[in-house]
């Protein structure tokens, strides 16, 4: 009797125990499903256009092809979500029977990413790869035949590309090439006309690019090159290729112009302005806290730039047609500042030490500068005109 009543209690009990089991389970099974709901919307109207979309976890994507009033054609949407993210596709336009018009590849691992991509007209590019937490990255093309590659690791990087404009049967058109490591980096790619290339790569945290290949007149830009490369914390660097003359009849664009922007350090600043064409800038910083600004206007300017230390100035605007500037700052809190206006002058300065001045002022044409300053606190004022 004692024996059957034990065997009842341990039955009842591995019964109960097996109940809260599969009790457990259940609501564990149910639990993962209503955590992890996914949400997609693909709304196409047009002809022979594609969507595909592949997501884990609890993600939310929009694929827009063609309104009522603004058909696709072939346009090509691939989303690949695992985390919890948003990514959103709208393409408008093509042209019909072409295998493929407008196309947006969007890849994006981790929490809370965000990514819109929106293309019109034909031929467009857009690959968006994001993974880490908080990353945001919005590309707009209007045209033909535009890239956009961008790239992000880590957290709470954003970038922006806008690229318009139209080169005809060549391709690609505009590219922009953005590239991030780190948190918190800032990037801002504008590109307006055709043939524009630009790249940035930002590793570390809260460094700031900006590029404008874009048209303050109908001109516009053609070909040119920027490229921005930061390595360190809280750097900034801009690079404007703009046309000249905004208002007036000349209508000149910006053309044939490179630019180019090493920062390797912390809270270094670097700024590039090209208006006019055939102009050539670059900018070399290593160390702490440097600051460069460079403004070229006319045609077939060149300047370089190095600084290696800290807290040290550059300086210097040409205008006018063929001149040439070589600053070379070695050391701490150096200043140059150079002046060149007219037609083919040329100026060089070596800075090795700390405390030095250098100021250069340059007119007419053909005028030549060099100056060495070696040691500490030596102060050179040239005027040539």
């Amino acid at each position: 009797m004692k024996e059957n009543l034990i065997n009842q209690f341990f039955n009842h009990l591995i019964f109960i125990i097996m109940k809260k089991a599969i009790f457990c389970a259940t609501a564990l099974m149910f639990g993962a499903v209503a955590f992890a709901q996914n949400t997609s919307d693909v709304d196409q109207e047009g002809n022979d256009n594609s969507a595909s979309i592949n997501q884990v976890g609890s993600n939310t994507s929009t694929v827009l092809q063609g309104v009522a009033s603004n058909l696709a054609y072939s346009n090509n949407a691939i989303i690949d979500q695992k985390g919890s993210s948003t990514s959103t596709v709208k393409q408008f336009d093509g042209r019909d029977g072409e295998n493929e018009n407008n196309r947006a590849t969007v890849t994006q691992r981790g929490e809370n990413h965000n990514s819109m991509v929106e293309q019109l007209d034909d031929d467009n590019i857009a690959v968006v790869s994001q993974r880490g937490k908080n990353n945001d990255s919005d590309v707009y093309q209007i045209g033909s035949s535009n890239l956009a590659d961008v790239s992000q690791r880590g957290n709470g990087n954003m970038s922006s590309v806008i690229q318009s404009g139209d080169a005809g049967s060549i391709e690609p058109n505009n590219e922009a090439y953005v590239k991030q490591r780190g948190r918190e980096n800032n990037s801002l790619v504008i590109q307006d006309n055709t043939l524009n290339v630009s790249f940035v790569e930002q590793r570390g945290h809260e460094n700031d690019a900006r590029i404008e290949q874009a048209n303050i007149n109908p001109a516009g830009g053609t070909e040119n090159y920027a490229n921005i490369f930061q390595a360190g914390d809280e750097n900034e660097a801009s690079i404007v290729q703009a046309g000249q003359y905004p208002q007036g009849s000349l209508n000149l664009g910006s053309y044939y112009n490179e630019a180019s922007q090493t920062q390797i350090g912390d809270y270094n600043e670097a700024s590039v302005r090209q208006e006019g064409s055939g102009h050539f800038a670059l900018q070399d910083q290593v160390g702490d806290s440097n600051w460069a600004d460079d403004f070229q206007k006319g045609a077939s300017q060149k300047s370089h730039v190095i600084q290696e230390g800290d807290h040290n100035i550059s300086a210097s605007l040409q205008n006018g047609f063929g001149h040439y500037s070589k600053v070379e700052q070695l050391g701490d809190w150096n200043n140059s500042d150079v002046y060149q206006t007219g037609g083919q002058h040329s100026s060089t300065l070596l800075q090795d030490g700390d405390y030095n001045i250098h100021t250069v002022y340059q007119s007419g044409n053909g005028n030549m500068s060099t100056v060495d300053q070696i040691g500490n606190g030596n102060n050179a004022n040239v005027t040539q005109n």
